[in-house]
């Protein structure tokens, strides 16, 4: 997303009606501002659909990437990437429900790889020269450890603008983030882009609550299974992906709430390596 997670923090009373969680900027995953036709990013209107299933309601702070692991009393949960939180090492006081999911692809421009580009590891990529990635990113640990020559920007935006104009040979984007950021920056030059079909990274997109705030999770893990069986998850996800261009992968996740039943301790969570 990112990804793309929502925190929930211990002092948060479960009885109130409103929940205020935090996430980031990174269209069409999560966004500030709707956009006709389909809303305020496919996470978000997931996660906010599942709490109004439940009968509460849910407003969202927009904050930096590196700051959405850093949890306090404001936010009862972060909608983004369960890997935010497994790179701050907080796994052990964390439990999360994935919603969507999202693969790490390179955006280029065509006239500079007219061949396209091609990579069997990420080593590979050390052959194209200066890399654009979001400071913060889920990818932030692998780029490192490859050595590659990162540009950070700090936001998706800038990141595609420093492509534009070729401050750089390629920039990593959640794939159906990159294309919507694209078409929102040059919608007439849009044909001029490709991505890589080979992804670098894949995640689970989810909302992320603290342990202590397990009472939460569940009335949320509850909400979801509802808006799955209803009707509302499947809306949404034709909304922004089209009727037959859904992921597997995310589709595996929506049948797992679809099919749920009292047998099923847990709600989808995928562990990622």
């Amino acid at each position: 997303m990112m990804p793309v997670l929502l925190p929930i923090y211990s002092e948060i009373a479960v009885g109130q009606d409103t929940y205020c969680l935090s996430t980031i900027e990174y269209p069409p995953l999560f966004q500030k501002n709707e956009t006709p036709g389909k809303g305020f990013g496919i996470a978000r209107d997931l996660t906010t659909e599942a709490f109004l299933a439940i009968g509460l309601k849910s407003t969202y702070q927009i904050l930096p990437m590196a700051r959405c692991t850093k949890m306090n009393k404001m936010y009862v949960a972060n909608v983004g990437a369960i890997n935010w939180f497994k790179n701050a090492q907080m796994m052990d006081k964390v439990i999360y429900a994935n919603v969507a999911h999202s693969k790490f692809v390179l955006f280029y421009k065509k006239k500079n790889f007219p061949n396209g580009i091609s990579f069997s590891c990420i080593d590979d990529l050390k052959k194209y020269g200066r890399i654009g990635n979001v400071r913060g990113s889920s990818t932030t640990k692998i780029v490192q450890k490859a050595g590659l020559k990162i540009d950070w920007a700090s936001s998706l935006e800038t990141n595609f603008k420093k492509l534009r104009g070729n401050r750089y040979d390629l920039a990593i984007s959640i794939q159906l983030a990159g294309w919507c950021t694209l078409e929102q920056l040059v919608p007439d030059e849009i044909n001029e882009y490709e991505c890589s079909q080979k992804a670098i990274f894949e995640i689970p997109i989810s909302v992320t609550f603290l342990k202590e705030n397990k009472a939460v999770y569940d009335q949320f893990s509850a909400g979801l299974r509802t808006i799955a069986n209803n009707g509302k998850y499947m809306e949404i996800l034709k909304r922004y992906y089209g009727k037959s261009r859904i992921p597997n992968e995310v589709l595996s996740i929506f049948h797992e709430y679809q099919n749920y039943s009292s047998a099923c301790p847990t709600t989808p969570e995928t562990t990622q390596n």
